[in-house]
């Protein structure tokens, strides 16, 4: 990614040496056109001076001949009473006084070489000035391009670290330990999922009596040179599954800033993984703060000794809403438009305040504006959370986060995921239709949570349950957006 911006200027270079090109063609376009212009004039003040010769004599021949009879005979009677050197004299006052009085012609070559003068210098200066405001633009985007990503924190160590949150991590040697082959052999494994384990470490502190800082790791094998030959075909599809998922993980999280969105803070490429560095998360996922907790302690993809559990409705209320106000941020300020694929309780995490964070972004696609859908190669995403139409036609769209967040609402408001043994039970299939059903019939108290009934919120829960159904409608048309759901849970919180 860095190397992108080394390759930056390469484009810009082109173009200026295009424009160059096109300027010095201009420049010897406007000297041969001032040559055959200097030549025009030239013959065209020949011709008017001519002419104007011819019709200087024609003239005077007029007047002589047209002079009356009388006057002839009066300029005679004059030049006899005049001496012979007067008359001379006199003879040549007239021709004298018409020299002076008539303009003398300017030389051709003068006026057409400060003409061309000029042109030439304009175009120097047009030239000059292209090509220093080319230059010009070009430094300053590399420096705008080098502050920006100073601001975003995303800058590559010789050693191929690349950092997106200098915050967190402040110099690449506090990672140094990852690069060795056992690195990961003295930390505690706090998830394992599809793409392999996250682990947490702490970072070395830079000053005595400053506050430990935690990361979480996630390990991504590489499916590169070095993977055995002896794979099955199942092996080999889920190293490039992993593949995909660590690219599209770096090309949106690595730029995208939101307090509702959990940031990448640094990638570590390895000969046979990929390490991605996140901030810890004490409080774990929404999945597990969801659980009692003797199930929260009991499953390995949690952290036991930190969860929250058994969340209380206004904490619930605040991680939708937050939940919201990022999906927000991914659908409609985000260009390009962000659709998540994967939003599950498992992939929301908890900050020290109980703020969500969206995470896991391995599946995450950017959609163009001018594109009214994206048709993915295959399934992908959780069961129970996967809109109708996605699931059919292999077509996403933002509603298609839409209604997976609508069955968060569901499993916010119930205590029940799509997986529960509970579904197997009841007429329905699924936790939208039985929801459905319940909202319908006005049975709200079958659906409410037990953890969280009788707390005053009832009032509450059911507005939430009643936008839940309205975002898993099985028309994606009729389902909201996410900034309308964002409004509607603001609503219902203040």
């Amino acid at each position: 990614m860095a190397s992108a911006a080394s390759r930056a200027p390469g484009k810009p270079l082109l173009v200026l040496i295009s424009l160059v090109t096109l300027l010095l063609f201009l420049v010897s376009a406007v000297e041969g056109y001032d040559g055959r212009h200097a030549a025009a004039a030239h013959s065209a003040v020949a011709r008017r001076s001519r002419l104007g010769m011819g019709m200087t004599r024609h003239t005077h021949h007029h007047r002589r001949t047209a002079m009356p009879h009388r006057y002839h005979l009066a300029e005679k009677q004059s030049n006899s009473t005049t001496t012979g050197g007067g008359g001379a004299k006199n003879r040549s006052a007239p021709a004298t006084s018409g020299a002076a009085s008539s303009p003398t012609p300017a030389p051709p070559g003068k006026h057409h070489r400060s003409h061309k003068h000029r042109v030439r210098n304009w175009i120097i200066g047009f030239v000059v000035g292209s090509v220093a405001g080319v230059i010009s633009g070009l430094v300053l985007s590399v420096l705008f391009r080098l502050a920006l990503n100073c601001i975003r924190g995303r800058y590559r160590t010789r050693s191929g670290v690349t950092i997106f949150t200098p915050k967190l991590i402040r110099r690449a040697e506090h990672l140094a330990f990852l690069e060795k082959d056992d690195g990961l052999a003295s930390l505690a494994v706090i998830g394992r999922g599809g793409c392999g384990e996250v682990y947490k470490a702490q970072l070395p502190v830079d000053r005595e009596g400053e506050e430990p800082r935690f990361i979480a790791i996630k390990k991504i094998k590489k499916h590169g040179g070095d993977t055995p030959n002896n794979l099955s075909d199942e092996e080999s599809r889920q190293l490039d599954k992993w593949s995909r998922q660590i690219q599209s993980e770096i090309r949106t999280v690595g730029h995208i800033r939101h307090r509702n969105l959990l940031p990448l803070a640094a990638h570590v490429p390895r000969p046979d993984c990929h390490y991605l560095i996140y901030e810890y998360m004490k409080n774990g996922s929404l999945h597990h703060a969801l659980k009692p907790a003797a199930a929260a302690g009991d499953d390995a993809a949690g952290d036991s000794s930190s969860g929250v559990v058994a969340l209380p409705w206004p904490a619930r209320l605040r991680v939708a809403v937050g939940v919201a106000e990022g999906l927000e941020y991914l659908h409609e300020s985000h260009r390009p438009q962000i659709i998540h694929r994967d939003l599950k309780p498992a992939n929301i995490l908890l900050d020290d305040d109980l703020e969500p964070r969206i995470a896991d972004f391995g599946l995450a696609k950017a959609m163009p504006d001018q594109h009214t859908h994206v048709t993915a190669s295959n399934l992908a995403g959780t069961w129970g959370y996967i809109a109708p139409e996605y699931h059919q036609t292999l077509k996403f769209t933002a509603k298609c986060d839409v209604y997976s967040f609508g069955v968060i609402l569901a499993v916010l408001a119930t205590g029940k995921e799509p997986s529960d043994d509970f579904f197997k039970d009841v007429d329905e299939v699924g936790i939208v239709r039985w929801l459905r059903r319940v909202v319908q019939s006005g049975d709200h108290a079958e659906a409410i949570d037990p953890a969280i009934a009788g707390a005053g919120h009832d009032e509450q829960i059911v507005l939430v349950l009643r936008i839940a159904v309205f975002c898993t409608n099985d028309d994606p048309k009729e389902r909201p957006t996410a900034k309308d759901v964002r409004c509607m849970l603001s609503q219902i919180k203040n």
